[in-house]
Order: C-alpha cells, then sequence, then structure tokens
C-alpha cells in the first residue's frame, strides 16, 4: 500500500472545518422553542410538542421566512422600513439591525399616532414595517393597518395574525433567539444589497445583538 506524500497528508489534516449549517445554530439558540399555548393558524409551522408542553417550530420554515423578509426589506429605502420592538428582549437586537442596515427602529415605547396622526413630531409614513411580537406591538400593528402599510410580524406559537402580512415564526421572547435572528436576517439583508458577499463573515457576532438588561416581573 503507497503512503500519500508528506505534504499531501499534511493538506488533508489543515482542510478548512465547514460553516455549521445555519439551521443547527438557530435551533441550538433556540429559535424553533414556542409556548405551551398553540393558535390555529400557526399549525403549519409547529413540528412537535415536547413533553413538557412546549411547541416546537419547525426551523426550515423560519429560515425560508427570515430570507423572504429580507428580500422585502432590501425592495425598499432604508429610511422606508421601520422596526418595532417594546420587548426589552429586543431593543438591542434592533438597534444593531438597524445599525448595519440604516434602518429606522421603534423601541422601548411605541409612540400612538406614529403611522396615523400627522401632527406629530414623531409620524412616519414607512413602506414597511417589521415588529417583533404581534402582542407587544398591538399599537404598532394596529396603526400599520389603518395606514396599509404592509407588516412582518416574528411570531410564537401562541401569536394571533389578523392584520400580518408575514409571519416569520420563531421564538419572539428569548434574549439570544432574538440576537440570532436579528443577527442573521441582518447578514440576509447585507447580501441582497450587494454589501455583504455570501461567503464573507459578518462584521459583528450574534453576542453584539444581546441585550444584557434584564426581564422585569411584569415582562
Amino acid at each position: 500500500m503507497t503512503e500519500a506524500p508528506e505534504n499531501e497528508a499534511e493538506e488533508q489534516t489543515q482542510q478548512p472545518v465547514p460553516p455549521q449549517p445555519i439551521q443547527e445554530i438557530l435551533v441550538k439558540n433556540a429559535l424553533h422553542v414556542g409556548s405551551r399555548i398553540k393558535v390555529k393558524h400557526m399549525d403549519r409551522f409547529i413540528f412537535k410538542l415536547r413533553p413538557d408542553g412546549i411547541y416546537l417550530i419547525d426551523i426550515k420554515h423560519t429560515v425560508e421566512r427570515l430570507a423572504i423578509t429580507a428580500k422585502f426589506i432590501s425592495l425598499f429605502p432604508p429610511e422606508k422600513v421601520v422596526i418595532v420592538s417594546s420587548h426589552v428582549y429586543g431593543r438591542q437586537p434592533v438597534l444593531k439591525f438597524c445599525e448595519l442596515t440604516h434602518t429606522i427602529p421603534v423601541v422601548d415605547k411605541f409612540p400612538p399616532g406614529m403611522f396615523t396622526n400627522r401632527n406629530l413630531e414623531a409620524f412616519m409614513e414607512p413602506s414597511l414595517v417589521l415588529v417583533t411580537d404581534p402582542r407587544y406591538d398591538a399599537q404598532a400593528v394596529a396603526e400599520v393597518s389603518i395606514a396599509r402599510i404592509p407588516v412582518v410580524a416574528m411570531s410564537s406559537t401562541d401569536n394571533v395574525h389578523g392584520d400580518i402580512d408575514l409571519v416569520i415564526p420563531m421564538n419572539n421572547r428569548g434574549r439570544t433567539s432574538l440576537a440570532y435572528a436579528f443577527w442573521y436576517l441582518a447578514r440576509l439583508v447585507l447580501i441582497e444589497k450587494r454589501e455583504l458577499s455570501s461567503e464573507e463573515e459578518m462584521p459583528v457576532s450574534p453576542e453584539d445583538f444581546m441585550t444584557t438588561q434584564a426581564l422585569s416581573k411584569s415582562e
């Protein structure tokens, strides 16, 4: 049996480790973990009920919907895309995402009338709105419906979607899950806009999207 040349053997041992598939990364960071409640229109996104009563989301649907959302966002000028999050864990992911994509963040408290009252100083007329939770961001969802603005919502298994145009099924209340979702979405948007190639690494890590603020008992 002929031994491989020394330099060939060394080459084989130094082959780069292939990147971890994005679905594995997102599952590892709990994007697929839903709640103990399931609403009817979320049925098609659920693949399993855990013994502890938690519904699990099929991560393939999450990845597909994040990719569709990135395409939508890339169609509009960044100043016409508004990202809303009233949840404490959504604040830093939204701010970092908007910093990278130059879209407009609305975090913490949503000012009533922002999309409907032209007399307000904070009034905006966005072309697309993304919310991190239809329940927490109900005021924003109600106003985009009145103003006939397309809205995308990150949604868990218990979220109702009466006025939502596109649902991203995912764990939308976790510190880590929201950070990884916005990190991956930012990457997809930058690729769509040709500001990043699909082979390039992101200039920031998911940890940069992660909030360090504690969740209060009321949230």
